[in-house]
């Protein structure tokens, strides 16, 4: 089943998230779909597809922490959302580490205080709250909706949190909520280098070696940003029509069983390059190896993707090379500067 992008038009729409890599996806698609979008902007971020194609022009900003209740009621007072996305906190391994109370309280106190502002003052309006496929922690793989939550790792914790909130809020107060945990997103606009495959596609097309924080064979599983996206505002969909679904959790990723360096190897390829990546031993926190069984979205949803990890890669791909073909030396100077 796919998206309708009739049930779109007309609707306000509000993202918390907007300027992160998924968050100016989803923006994206909900403008081509004619709703009325409202965001929430934690800070300003030039190399934001958010800010680099001018959707703050074309959308409701506000500017705040997504953990800041009273910015979240005046903005559902000012407008009258029929659906949340909560995209708000994207991972960074570094950065949590360094600061787990921020994440704890922009994923998990966040959704709590959010899904019980809707409880009491606006119970129809639709939520998809976005967890990760790290919620499942150390377990066989693939993994399955119904497998406990086993976090470690501080992001893990708190998205774990956000987790159950929106499954509470969902089966016990009958909330029209559900939760997705996804794949690890990739695609264009993505300019956190640190992440695999945009930082590969940079040090290639620079003539640089690609560096790799684990030994190359950690294993990952992805999903390409765009069928992300469409994901979401499939399963917002299906929550406006089965209040069976209140309260679920959803996998969406391609089901494929990848070693980190044949990721490596298959950017390489695309690009014509042959180049053999640094390896390290520096992932000692994250899990080794990951997969996601995505059968109940496509029995319960419909859920069908539209590309695959090849056609995906192929378009990431692309992106990035037209976008660094148009960039100046200053660009690079710049994304250089970044990523150091």
């Amino acid at each position: 089943m796919n998206t309708n992008p009739f049930f779109w038009f007309g609707k306000t729409v509000f993202v918390a998230g907007a300027t992160g890599f998924f968050g100016g996806w989803l923006v994206r698609r909900l403008l081509e779909h004619g709703a009325n979008v409202v965001t929430l902007v934690h800070s300003y971020k030039p190399d934001s597809q958010f800010f680099l194609e001018s959707f703050n022009d074309s959308t409701h900003v506000y500017w705040g922490d997504v953990a800041d209740q009273a910015l979240i009621e005046r903005i559902f007072a000012q407008h009258q959302i029929d659906v949340f996305f909560h995209a708000a906190y994207g991972a960074n391994v570094q950065r949590v580490l360094d600061e787990p109370l921020e994440c704890f309280q922009s994923s998990a106190i966040s959704t709590w205080q959010i899904l019980d502002f809707l409880r009491k003052h606006r119970s129809g309006c639709i939520s998809v709250i976005s967890s990760t496929d790290k919620v499942y922690g150390r377990q066989p793989i693939p993994y399955e909706e119904h497998f406990p939550l086993q976090p470690l790792h501080p992001y893990e914790a708190a998205k774990a949190s956000q987790d159950h909130a929106a499954q509470c809020y969902g089966k016990i107060y009958k909330c029209p909520v559900a939760i997705t945990r996804c794949g690890n997103f990739f695609g264009g606009y993505d300019f956190n280098f640190t992440r695999l495959i945009p930082g590969a596609i940079q040090s290639i097309l620079q003539g640089d070696t690609p560096i790799l924080r684990s030994n190359g064979r950690f294993t990952r599983d992805f999903l390409y940003v765009e069928d992300a996206v469409d994901a979401q505002l499939l399963l917002a969909q299906q929550l406006s029509e089965n209040d069976a679904l209140y309260g679920e959790a959803f996998n969406f990723s391609y089901g494929e069983h990848v070693e980190v360096r044949e990721i490596i190897q298959r950017v390489c390829r695309l690009l014509d390059a042959s180049v053999d990546p640094v390896v390290n031993e520096n992932s000692a926190e994250e899990i080794p190896n990951m997969q996601l069984s995505c059968e109940k979205a496509k029995q319960y949803l419909g859920w069908k993707p539209s590309y695959n990890l090849t056609t995906g890669l192929e378009h990431t791909v692309n992106w990035y090379r037209e976008h660094f073909s148009k960039s100046s030396v200053r660009n690079y100077d710049w994304l250089e500067r970044t990523v150091v």
